[in-house]
């Protein structure tokens, strides 16, 4: 359970493609704090097996696509006690849900781009310490005729990390905010552990099949408290077309602002929807038979 874009086009060319999952979406790290159970880092991608990530509502539209989803910090630590990663513990009876907002607005035409804004409210009684938000995207630039023959760049005033090929293809994004680093690797060598939380401020040198990331600090997140950023991206047949393209998203996603939080405030947007409470239920025992 999570959010992963499947495949991107730009104009007939791939940009996404047959992507893993884990490495075309957000991921978030932080650490939990209590007396009870100390200081434990969490990290998570942006795809992590039910109960841990619960999904509360989905609505699809033409231009507007919105999912809620509930990260549980209880499971979590359940999974972690379960694996041996960390001693057991009293789990405390605490208010222990994240909620995720997701919000995809897609636009076609003249300066194609896709903005998602993803609003992360701390619900649970925990404080998140030294949270970072990180986007990931291993780009297909021509799908399977050039998966691995990429090359990577990161502009630093417009803030955009991207890859492109010989054949002139580019893929690239930026966030709302501006991001704290960078990082393009092999897909392969590409690491987030509790020894490496901050990404490298490098290029891969070479070309090959690499993966492009941004990350975004944000310190502590106390309870009842939101962290909202966007997510940009788009293609070009140019570098100088890629950055329009983006550029505009960026000014456009900058417009939906109210509108996602008039959305994520509201009644309906907050409320658990009955189908998805038996498919959480069923695919968390799915998961638990599967260890």
């Amino acid at each position: 359970m999570g959010f992963s874009i499947k495949e991107i086009t730009f104009k007939e060319h791939h940009l996404l493609f047959l992507t893993e999952q884990e490495l075309a979406g957000p991921w978030f790290s932080f650490k939990l704090k209590s007396k009870t159970i100390g200081t434990i880092p969490v990290i998570l991608k942006n795809i992590e097996p039910t109960p841990i990530y619960k999904l509360v509502n989905s609505r699809r539209g033409t231009k507007i696509d919105r999912i809620t989803l509930d990260f549980d910090i209880r499971e979590y630590l359940k999974r972690l006690i379960k694996s041996n990663e960390i001693q057991q513990i009293k789990l405390e009876e605490k208010k222990s849900l994240i909620r995720l907002y997701i919000d995809i607005f897609i636009h076609r035409g003249q300066n194609p781009s896709m903005n998602t804004f993803f609003t992360l409210k701390n619900i649970s009684e925990f404080d998140l310490i030294d949270f970072s938000m990180y986007f990931v995207f291993d780009f297909d630039i021509n799908g399977l005729e050039g998966f691995d023959n990429d090359l990577s760049g990161y502009d630093q005033e417009n803030d955009i990390i991207y890859q492109y090929d010989e054949s002139g293809v580019y893929a690239g994004f930026t966030t709302l905010s501006k991001s704290t680093n960078y990082e393009s690797s092999l897909t392969k060598e590409f690491k987030l552990n509790n020894k490496k939380l901050d990404l490298s401020n490098s290029l891969y040198e070479g070309t090959g099949e690499i993966l492009s990331a941004l990350q975004i600090e944000f310190k502590t997140l106390e309870p009842n408290q939101s962290f909202q950023t966007g997510l940009v991206i788009s293609g070009g047949l140019s570098k100088e077309e890629l950055f329009e393209n983006i550029n505009n998203g960026k000014k456009n996603a900058i417009k939906y602002l109210s509108q996602v939080n008039r959305s994520i405030k509201s009644e309906q947007r907050n409320m658990q929807e009955e189908v998805f409470i038996k498919l959480n239920i069923q695919e968390g025992i799915d998961c638990n038979d599967n260890k």
